[in-house]
């Protein structure tokens, strides 16, 4: 058993007064409440879709955002299903993200991950509310977000969104200043908890290694990923100071390596494709790790 797993009963889990962890141990959703409104950070897949509404539901609480930190599969699949339960909701975005969403490779491929991703819960018997995706989240009428701006949920609590590059096109970040909180998503890489941060620079290297680099400087007690739990405490430096080691020791490697570009990326497939990661499909692991060497030497 992972010891650092944590069961669906213990979902929702509060962080602070003002913060809640939804969903499950893989896929976390983050609401924060102020004295006037609500937003949801995150919108996960299809296959948690409906074991978030029924949180909300119990909470009483029907989000006045929706809030896409960017728009990979295990990030955006589970919008349609929130869009459709809470109609009145904003749905904030980063720019570029509609685009990601549009690009006729980028939707199908959506698709294909969230039906594979559902599978893979329900094969450790966490059920799927509804059947996986079939058609691109549709972002049309999101706000899109270019520069640094404020939610203001009333009683003081603001979540700042804060576009990152580095991980994703439309990627944000967001901080709950009042709890010195930060909801980095992907940012720092994929999250195996009590072992490290496997980088996921898919855009570009030197931007994913300055964004990590602004997550340090806001210096947050409560470091929340959206894999696999949050981090607090004294762990919270330790974990930003090795994602930030490891990804420049893997730019370094990529750099550096006399193996032939086969052989490589094998081996760090080998090397991430384990645990909680085998969630996506193999394929999907596989280009990731090949755009990493692409990123890594388009930073030299």
């Amino acid at each position: 058993m992972n010891p650092h797993y944590i069961p669906p009963d213990r979902f929702p889990m509060e962080l602070t007064p003002r913060i809640r962890v939804l969903g499950n141990y893989f896929f976390n959703l983050f609401l924060v409440t102020g004295s006037e409104k609500s937003a949801l950070f995150e919108s996960g897949i299809s296959g948690v879709v409906d074991t978030v509404i029924q949180q909300l539901d119990d909470l009483e609480i029907a989000p006045d955002y929706l809030v896409v930190s960017h728009p990979h599969s295990d990030h955006i699949t589970g919008l349609p299903g929130l869009m459709e339960r809470f109609p009145g909701a904003e749905v904030v975005c980063g720019r570029g993200a509609q685009e990601f969403v549009s690009h006729p490779k980028a939707g199908p491929a959506l698709v294909r991950e969230d039906k594979f991703m559902s599978q893979g819960l329900e094969k450790m018997g966490i059920r799927p509310g509804r059947p996986a995706l079939e058609t691109i989240p549709d972002l049309s009428r999101a706000v899109s977000v270019d520069s640094p701006a404020r939610l203001n949920l009333g009683g003081g609590t603001d979540l700042l969104l804060t576009p990152a590059e580095g991980h994703s096109p439309g990627n944000l970040i967001a901080q709950v200043e009042k709890d010195r909180a930060l909801f980095c998503s992907d940012s720092m890489g994929f999250h195996y908890p009590g072992r490290m941060f496997w980088p996921l620079f898919f855009t570009d290297a030197r931007a994913y290694v300055k964004t990590i680099d602004l997550i340090a400087a806001a210096a947050p007690d409560i470091l929340a990923p959206a894999h696999q739990g949050p981090i607090t405490g004294d762990r919270v430096r330790k974990g930003i100071d090795l994602a930030r080691r490891t990804t420049l020791d893997i730019i370094r490697r990529i750099r550096e390596t006399q193996l032939p570009d086969d052989e490589l990326t094998g081996e760090l497939f080998e090397e991430s494709y384990r645990d909680e990661f085998t969630l996506y499909t193999r394929e999907n692991i596989l280009n990731c790790t090949r755009l990493l060497l692409k990123r890594a030497r388009e930073s030299a």
